[in-house]
């Protein structure tokens, strides 16, 4: 739906959206069931998850089964009603219990299998070279299979007595080791090799702004609460913002925050000296996505941007989706005014269908000046969220790529 046209009304009473949970939580149900499966001899239907609300949240295993030394499990990742790529994709966890450790350390190697990605750029949560499993589903793997083993490693009739030792045998470079926390004297020397599977994970992530990031070869793996809330702006949020980081860490000096690919193309094509980090995909996080950029401390922030989310930003909407912001093109009526134009045209302007009809009118009439204020106001308006000491530039397109206006300013 375009983003001018406001959603129809309806007077039948809404479904009340159901949640869902993480990437992360999947990834962590996997792996709990693949332990219990080692050291119990039987596969769960379904395990519960410790939250870092400190909450648990049950999930139905898909299938369960183990092999020579090891047990592997796969969880069906539910986004609820959250429209997400990896909703309904299989997360599966094979876990190796490693005693006899000659380092002594007690914890968890985490490694990425097939289908969950690398990182290999600086300024994202976790280190190039690394799992792209974030830092609280990390820390929900420590917790969640900590508490497992103390609770059923005492009584077990383990099947298998050693699976390998991790401190003699070359693990893969995409391996991380998360030591465990707490009392720890009932599993002295013993540790836990996870390895994270997404069988589509690579087809996924090229769905997802993954490569732009830096993360090669799958999916991440996410979650800060465990839980995913339907059509929330977390998810976006913390994707722009990580975008953000990654511009900086790799010595980007402006943000170029487009609402789509298609004006992300647009701009590219236009400003081809700037790096491929610099550009930003930002939704209709107008305001959220400057603040972030000055955060950052970035000072040059360029705008790339069709008519009706123009005419939104200008009448200073911080979040222009639909839903959120309408469209006034009275705003236009008002330009139009102030530039000497007859009232027939601002009636025209103002009773237009949407923003698409507006500019065809505009353009029809040959009243290019609109568009240069109606980008200078967007822009007035990015000044006010980004504060003083910011050099900020907008490029207004037409749906075809044309530019319309490109602005400056100082603030």
């Amino acid at each position: 739906m375009p983003d001018e046209l406001a959603p129809p009304k309806s007077s039948r009473k809404k479904r009340a959206l159901r949640s869902g949970f993480s990437t992360g939580t999947a990834a962590v149900a996997a792996s709990i069931a693949a332990l219990r499966h080692l050291l119990t001899g039987k596969a769960p239907k379904e395990v519960a998850v410790r939250l870092p609300s400190g909450d648990y949240f049950p999930v139905p295993i898909l299938r369960c089964g183990t092999g020579k030394g090891f047990a592997k499990a796969s969880v069906i990742k539910d986004g609820g009603d959250d429209p997400d790529i990896t909703n309904r994709a299989e997360i599966a966890a094979k876990v190796e219990i490693v005693t006899g450790n000659a380092t002594a350390r007690q914890g968890i190697f985490l490694t990425a299998g097939k289908g969950v990605g690398i990182v290999t750029k600086p300024g994202l949560p976790v280190s190039p070279g690394e799992p792209a499993i974030n830092p609280v589903p990390r820390k929900m793997f420590s917790e969640n299979l900590l508490e497992t083993l103390l609770t059923l490693w005492p009584a077990s009739p383990l099947p298998i007595s050693d699976c390998g030792n991790p401190a003699s045998t070359t693990l893969p470079s995409s391996t991380v080791f998360l030591p465990f926390e707490g009392p720890l004297t009932e599993i002295d020397s013993i540790s836990i090799r996870v390895t994270v599977e997404v069988p589509r994970g690579e087809e996924l992530a090229r769905h997802t702004l993954n490569p732009r990031l830096g993360i090669l070869g799958g999916i991440s793996i996410l979650g800060t609460t465990g839980l995913v809330k339907p059509f929330s702006h977390e998810a976006y949020e913390e994707t722009i913002s990580s975008a953000l980081s990654v511009a900086v860490s790799n010595g980007c000096e402006t943000a170029i925050l487009s609402t789509g690919g298609k004006s992300e193309r647009f701009a590219q094509d236009l400003l081809t000296g700037e790096p491929t980090e610099a550009f930003v995909q930002v939704a209709d996080f107008f305001a959220f996505s400057v603040r972030e950029a000055r955060r950052f401390g970035l000072t040059r922030i360029v705008h790339s941007v069709f008519f009706g989310k123009a005419v939104k930003m200008a009448q200073g909407y911080e979040y222009t989706h639909a839903h959120k912001a309408s469209l006034d093109l009275e705003l236009l009526a008002g330009i139009a005014k102030g530039l000497g134009c007859d009232d027939d045209f601002g009636g025209e302007l103002a009773n237009a269908n949407t923003a698409r009809h507006a500019l065809e009118i505009i353009t029809a009439r040959g009243i290019l000046e609109i568009f240069g204020a109606v980008a200078e106001r967007a822009l007035a308006q990015s000044a006010r969220f980004a504060g003083e000491g910011v050099s900020l530039r907008l490029l207004l397109f037409d749906y075809e790529g044309n530019l319309l206006s490109d602005v400056s300013l100082q603030s």
